[in-house]
């Protein structure tokens, strides 16, 4: 670095005050607390992740400090993940209100979900170290195997059934679009009118100034004959610049969440696991049923990895034996 400066006295000083500030700086870089640095990278979170990613920080990093405190940055050690990792992963008490009553049930959380935190964690810490702010990150954990399962869809019959008793038809229009695009649901309140090309039949799922799609790529997604009528009857009989909408305002996510749910009770189907992510899963499983290539599946989901969709693989079993029955061979 240049002192900029002519003679050797003024450059002396300018050293002398330079170790100074660095030092100053050092010194508040190891006295620096986690909610402190939170802070900082939620002002950049917010202009680089979607909203759900950034409520996903939040919620990790709550949880984080009501179990192991607020530590300053460097106090950190893998110990402490270790501590988080096993406290996650044992029950907890959760006291509800039932006719004025105070009813206590325990609540284990799933792996799938204590990942999630953890991969947070990774991630939050790791930008700590890139900002220079520590060493090395002291995330040094396993993650906790989770067990396969198979996704979660409604069969045809069981989505008609639904689709029958669901009284609001704007939530019938977002059901029938989910369960034949595959869209996620921030995908689905965030569509814009911009984003669909009727002539061509295509919706472009994008980010926007508010909105960030989950990878931060745009996808295509073509349009079947039932999504590309429910759109050509929608159009230009509302106002909103958005395609879903309740009396020409933006749909709020939680609240198709809660009543989707409420209608899959109504229902009284055997799994009662059925939720509106379910929808995409249905998408992709009766694709896998109908022969699709799990590759194109991936495509239209916007999966980033084929690891990702082969949970769907085993949909197809009849497709793996008029393939292996290529190899004739024979037998003496």
């Amino acid at each position: 670095m240049s002192t900029r400066c002519t003679y050797k006295t003024d450059a002396l000083k300018f050293l002398q005050t330079f170790k100074r500030d660095e030092h100053e700086r050092r010194l508040k870089t190891k006295r620096k607390l986690l909610t402190e640095f939170l802070i900082d990278f939620l002002s950049y979170a917010e202009g680089n992740f979607s909203q759900g990613t950034v409520s996903i920080y939040k919620a990790t990093i709550r949880n984080f400090i009501s179990i192991i405190g607020d530590l300053p940055l460097i106090s950190y050690t893998p110990q402490h993940f270790d501590t988080f990792k096993a406290q996650r992963q044992k029950p907890v008490k959760i006291v509800t209100l039932k006719d004025g009553k105070k009813i206590e049930k325990e609540k284990t959380i799933k792996a799938v979900t204590v990942n999630i935190e953890l991969r947070t964690l990774r991630a939050f810490f790791n930008t700590a170290v890139r900002w220079k702010l520590l060493g090395i990150n002291p995330f040094q954990i396993q993650l906790v195997k989770v067990p396969e399962r198979r996704p979660t869809f409604l069969t045809k019959q069981e989505f008609q059934k639904l689709q029958s008793i669901i009284k609001e038809h704007w939530l019938k229009e977002v059901i029938i679009f989910a369960v034949t695009t595959g869209l996620r649901r921030g995908e689905l309140v965030n569509l814009k009118w911009g984003s669909v090309d009727i002539n061509r039949k295509l919706i472009y799922v994008e980010s926007t100034p508010t909105f960030r799609t989950k990878s931060g790529r745009m996808r295509v997604i073509p349009l079947s004959d039932t999504a590309f009528y429910l759109l050509q009857t929608k159009q230009g009989k509302d106002t909103s610049e958005y395609v879903f909408s309740m009396n020409g305002e933006k749909i709020h996510a939680n609240w198709i969440t809660h009543l989707f749910k409420r209608y899959v009770r109504a229902a009284k189907f055997s799994n009662q696991n059925i939720h509106f992510h379910s929808l995409r899963h249905s998408f992709a499983s009766w694709l896998a049923q109908d022969g699709t290539s799990v590759y194109v599946i991936k495509d239209l989901l916007g999966h980033s990895d084929v690891k990702t969709t082969q949970i769907y693989s085993h949909l197809q079993p009849e497709i793996l034996h008029s393939e292996v029955n290529k190899i004739s061979i024979s037998l003496n």
